[in-house]
C-alpha cells in the first residue's frame, strides 16, 4: 500500500520477476535464492489493466486459456471452468461477449483465467482500481477466499476503506520506495501510537497513516522507516495461527518448510510450456479467427477500402492495358497497385498490433504459449482476410484496365501482389511492435519509403552511382515490381 508514485507497481513487477534488469538486490523464497524460470511455473501476475480479448465469450475465453494451460479432456476441464465460473460470481456472464462485461467482472476474469492451472502465488497489480465499493468489495472477498484455500495473494492497493483494510492478513506500506511499516492490519494503530502518532478516535487509520507518509504532520517517513528497519523488522507481525483444515492443526513450521520444498522439486522437471507447439498454434490460430469474424467493423472496413479504391482505379486506368500508346500509364498502374497494396497491409498491421500487445505480454509472461506460436497464428488467421482483400483488389483492376485476359497471367499477377502485401504486413508487424502507436502512425512509413525509392521506378539502376547499385537489390518492391512486368508482358 502507498501513495500514488511510492513504488508499489514498480515493486510488484520485481517480486513477480515482471522487471528483472536494473534491479540490484536478492529476492528469497523459503530461506534459498528464487530460480526465476522455476518461480513463473509456480505463480501467475494479473496486471492493473484489465487485457483481454474483448471478442470473445467468458466462456470461450475459458476453454481456450484451458487449452494452453491444461493436458486434460473436454470433460473434465469443463467441470473445472464450471467450478471457476460459480466460484468467481461469472457463471450467469459465460455467454456474454467480454467487451460488454463490467470493470468488477472483467477483473474477477482476469483472476479466473489465471485460477485455471491453480498457482500457489499469485500477484495482483491494484485490483480494486477503477471500481466501485460494492465491487471492490467483492474482489478483495474472492482474493481472501483464495488466500484461505491456501494460495499466496501478494497485491497492490492505493487507498482501501476501512471495510476493505479489515480483510487483509498483512500490510505493507510504501513511501518514496521505502517500507514504513509491515505488519498485520490490527497492529497499525498500536505502532503508530508506539512512535507518538496517535490515530483520533473515529478516524480511518489508513488516511491518517497516508496523510503522514504525505508529510502532512512534518517530514517523519525517515524515522517511520528505520523503526521498521526498511521492512526487516518482523515485531509488528500477527501472531495468529490460521489452519487450513483440521488436518494441518499439528503441522509444525519445519514440516511447512519441507513440503515447500518438495513441492517446489515437483515442478522444477515440468517442462516450461505445457503444451506443444503445433497444439498452441491450432488453438491461437482458433482464438483469432473467431475474434477476426466478430470484428466485423475491421474486417468490413479492409475489404470496402479495397473494393472501393480498385473500382476508382480502374475506371480511371480503364482499357489501357493492350494499348500500345498508354504502356507508360499501364507501367505506373503497375507500380500504383504494389505500392497500394503494401501500403494498406503495412498500416492496417501497424496500427492494430499495438493493441495486442499487452495481451501479448500478459498471457506470454504467465506462460500461456510460447512468441513463436502467436505471431504465426497472427499470421494463418489473417491471411484469408488479406487473401479476399488483395483478390478483390487485383481481379477489378486487372480486367477493368483490360490486362491480357488469361488465367495463369492473371495467377502470377495475383500471387505477385499478394506476396507483396504480406511482406508490408510483416513490416507492420515489426514497426507495430517497436513503437507506440502514435509514433508507429508518424515514424511508420519510414519503414517502407526506402523500399519504393529503391523499387527501379523512379531511378533505374543504369543511372545511378554504382557504390549504391546493391541498394536496389535489398528491395522487395525492385522484384515485385518487376514480377509483374514480366507477367503483364512477358
Amino acid at each position: 500500500m502507498g501513495l500514488s508514485g511510492a513504488g508499489k507497481s514498480t515493486l510488484m513487477d520485481i517480486l513477480a520477476g515482471f522487471t528483472t534488469t536494473s534491479v540490484t538486490g536478492r529476492i528469497m523464497i523459503n530461506g534459498r535464492k528464487r530460480n526465476m524460470s522455476e518461480f513463473r511455473k509456480l505463480s501467475a501476475y494479473i496486471m492493473q489493466d484489465d487485457n483481454l480479448q474483448p471478442f470473445l465469450t467468458v466462456q470461450e475465453a475459458m476453454f481456450i486459456a484451458a487449452d494452453l494451460k491444461l493436458s486434460l479432456n473436454h470433460h473434465q476441464k469443463s467441470q473445472k471452468i464450471d467450478k471457476i465460473l460459480v466460484a468467481m460470481g461469472l457463471d450467469e456472464s459465460r455467454y456474454m461477449i467480454i467487451g460488454v462485461l463490467s470493470g468488477g467482472q472483467r477483473k474477477r476474469l482476469g483472476i479466473a483465467l489465471e485460477l485455471i492451472n491453480n498457482p500457489p502465488v499469485m500477484f495482483l497489480d491494484e485490483p480494486t482500481s477503477g471500481l466501485d465499493s460494492t465491487s471492490s468489495k467483492q474482489c478483495l472477498a474472492l482474493l481472501k477466499q483464495l488466500a484461505q484455500e491456501g494460495r499466496t495473494i501478494i497485491c497492490t492497493l492505493h487507498q482501501p476503506s476501512a471495510i476493505l483494510f479489515n480483510m487483509l492478513d498483512h500490510l505493507y506500506v510504501i513511501a518514496n520506495g521505502n517500507c514504513v511499516y509491515t505488519g498485520s492490519t490490527y497492529n497499525l494503530v498500536p505502532y503508530l501510537n508506539s512512535i507518538g502518532f496517535v490515530c483520533p478516535t473515529h478516524y480511518d487509520p489508513v488516511d491518517f497513516l497516508m496523510e503522514i507518509c504525505n508529510g502532512d504532520y512534518g517530514p517523519h517517513i525517515s524515522k517511520l522507516m528505520e523503526l521498521i528497519e526498511n521492512g526487516k523488522s518482523n515485531k509488528w507481525r500477527s501472531t495468529k495461527t490460521v489452519y487450513l483444515n483440521k488436518s494441518q492443526e499439528t503441522t509444525t513450521l519445519q514440516q511447512v518448510a519441507k513440503r515447500s520444498y518438495s513441492f517446489e522439486m515437483e515442478f522444477r522437471h515440468t517442462p516450461h510450456y505445457i503444451d506443444n507447439f503445433w497444439k498452441q498454434l491450432c488453438i491461437l490460430i482458433k482464438r483469432n479467427v473467431i475474434r477476426l469474424f466478430r470484428d466485423k467493423v475491421l474486417m468490413l472496413t479492409r475489404i470496402s477500402m479495397h473494393l472501393t479504391i480498385a473500382l476508382i482505379v480502374g475506371a480511371l486506368y480503364f482499357k489501357i492495358g493492350q494499348d500500345a500508346a498508354y504502356v507508360l500509364d499501364n507501367y505506373s498502374l503497375s507500380y500504383y497497385n504494389i505500392m497500394f497494396l503494401t501500403y494498406s497491409a503495412f498500416s492496417a498491421t501497424m496500427v492494430t498490433i499495438p493493441l495486442e500487445l499487452p495481451i501479448l505480454k500478459r498471457e506470454h509472461f504467465n506462460r500461456w504459449y510460447k512468441l513463436q506460436s502467436y505471431y504465426l497464428a497472427g499470421k494463418v488467421a489473417d491471411f484469408l482476410v488479406q487473401f479476399i482483400s488483395t483478390f478483390i483488389y487485383t481481379v477489378i483492376v486487372y480486367y477493368m484496365s483490360g490486362q491480357l485476359p488469361e488465367s495463369r497471367r492473371f495467377g502470377l499477377y495475383m500471387l505477385m501482389c499478394f506476396v507483396a502485401s504480406l511482406v508490408g504486413q510483416t513490416i507492420g508487424f515489426i514497426v507495430g511492435c517497436s513503437l507506440k502507436i502514435q509514433n508507429s502512425v508518424i515514424f511508420g512509413p519510414f519503414a517502407i519509403m526506402p523500399f519504393v525509392v529503391l523499387s527501379g521506378f523512379f531511378v533505374h539502376t543504369k543511372d545511378v552511382n554504382p557504390y549504391f547499385v546493391w541498394l536496389f537489390d535489398i528491395s522487395y518492391f525492385k522484384y515485385a515490381f518487376e514480377g509483374i512486368l514480366m507477367v503483364v508482358y512477358g
